[in-house]
């Protein structure tokens, strides 16, 4: 086969890579950043090691198993995982659903009448999100819990949303699981993910050589034109390069402003698609004791301005100098919910003290922020008909996506290994099918 030139290295780049590889199609891998691995990276600062956001492999796909578990020579933790929700200076058990013991007993009250009423109800399929939180949960739990949560991590109301993303990350409890967490301490766990995995060092980001044996990347090489016609990619550093079959990873907006003379019904499809942005806050501290025994937490709270946090000294120490910790909290933002305030790290400081998080004597040794362009894929109502225009398009013109960006899609780590191993077969299938 003539050459597969692919875009992006992240997992999925990266795995498509590997799969064009095994089947002895040669290939260039180009990467806008200096690292490779995408959001599957891992950053180290001051003996500080930090991924971007939340990363845990809980992965049931065999071969991505071993993969990653080969990836660090076998050098991975796993744990049970341990989850805590934040409302109103309680903490709660994950999920909220089935953990209300302790809460107010108001709100308990209204909980389990609301619970009753929705279990009981004759519904259709829901429309939207919003109708979807009400017929499992009720009214007063949706609009306590999930409704605040969805305006915090996914910046717009419910009923803006579709439930294709939904899936098991939800867990709809029976009716006995709901009057039992509230009566008394749940000892189960329902998590969706009970177990994972994470590399005794060097972060998440030691996963990557799961899909990367060292193969040369072209890094520093920044897409800003894709002539379909002519076949060529322009690089904002200037360099020009021919292709004949094309992979990409890349975020689809940014794919499509990319493409000379891009069709406009393609364009109006394109600025249909939204994504959240992240600022990510990073602290670390001169102790290790006192902290939250949870692997990650969920805030509720929309006057607390992070929606999630996580410990990565509890994932490995090694993730932060000895006798130190260290706390990793997320601030999502799009055009419909912009940034509350400009001083995002001096504000979230403010209320990790004041959730307890960040003690009154603590010694902060290290406090910085990243901003991420692309973070969470929004499920709108436009997404499922802008896909298919999109993809309709790419496809015709010999254009292969994959990952989370390139299928926009709410892929978890392996899914997007796999996702790029299956754009590679739909190449050889296709081409084998043209020759």
């Amino acid at each position: 086969m003539t050459q597969v030139t692919v875009l992006g290295a992240g997992l999925a780049g990266l795995a498509a890579a590997q799969r064009c590889r095994q089947l002895g199609m040669p290939v260039e891998v180009y990467e806008k950043n200096e690292h490779l691995g995408g959001h599957a990276s891992s950053m180290q600062v001051e003996g500080f090691t930090f991924d971007e956001g939340p990363h845990v492999s809980f992965t049931k796909n065999p071969i991505v198993k071993d993969l990653f578990a080969n990836a660090v020579g076998g050098q991975y933790r796993e744990f049970a995982s341990i989850v805590s929700n934040y409302w109103r200076g309680h903490w709660v058990r994950h999920p909220a659903q089935v953990n209300l013991f302790g809460l107010p007993t108001e709100l308990v009250q209204r909980c389990l009448v609301d619970f009753v009423q929705a279990y009981f109800a004759e519904a259709g399929p829901p429309d939207n999100y919003e109708q979807w939180l009400y017929r499992q949960f009720g009214k007063t739990f949706s609009e306590e819990f999930p409704f605040r949560y969805t305006r915090k991590y996914w910046t717009v109301e419910p009923r803006e949303m579709s439930t294709e993303w939904v899936g098991p990350r939800m867990y709809k409890p029976k009716l006995e699981e709901v009057i039992d967490g509230a009566l008394a301490p749940n000892p189960e766990n329902v998590h969706y993910i009970p177990q994972f995995r994470y590399p005794t060092t060097g972060g998440f980001g030691s996963y990557v050589r799961a899909v990367h044996a060292g193969e040369p990347v072209h890094v520093n090489h920044q897409l800003v034109q894709l002539d379909v016609l002519r076949r060529q990619l322009v690089f904002a550093n200037g360099a020009k390069v021919h292709y004949e079959h094309l992979l990409s990873s890349l975020p689809l907006p940014e794919l499509v402003r990319c493409i000379k003379d891009v069709p406009a019904a393609v364009a109006e499809a394109a600025d249909k698609l939204v994504c959240t942005s992240l600022v990510l806050v990073e602290i670390g501290v001169s102790r290790v004791e006192q902290f939250p025994q949870s692997h990650w937490l969920y805030f509720y709270d929309e006057d607390v301005i992070f929606s999630r946090g996580n410990f990565p000294h509890l994932l490995s120490p090694h993730n932060a100098p000895p006798g130190c910790g260290s706390i990793q909290v997320e601030v999502y933002h799009t055009r419909f919910k912009p940034l509350p305030c400009q001083d995002v790290l001096g504000r979230s400081i403010d209320d990790l003290r004041r959730t307890g998080l960040l003690l009154k004597d603590d010694q902060v040794l290290l406090a910085q922020q990243r901003s991420l362009k692309y973070a969470n894929v929004l499920f709108n109502h436009d997404r499922a008909s802008s896909l298919a225009v999109i993809h309709g398009y790419l496809e015709e013109k010999g254009i292969f996506c994959c990952g989370r960006y390139g299928l926009w899609n709410y892929h978890w780590t392996d899914e997007s290994v796999v996702s790029g191993w299956e754009a590679a077969d739909k190449l050889l299938s296709r081409e084998r099918k043209a020759g």
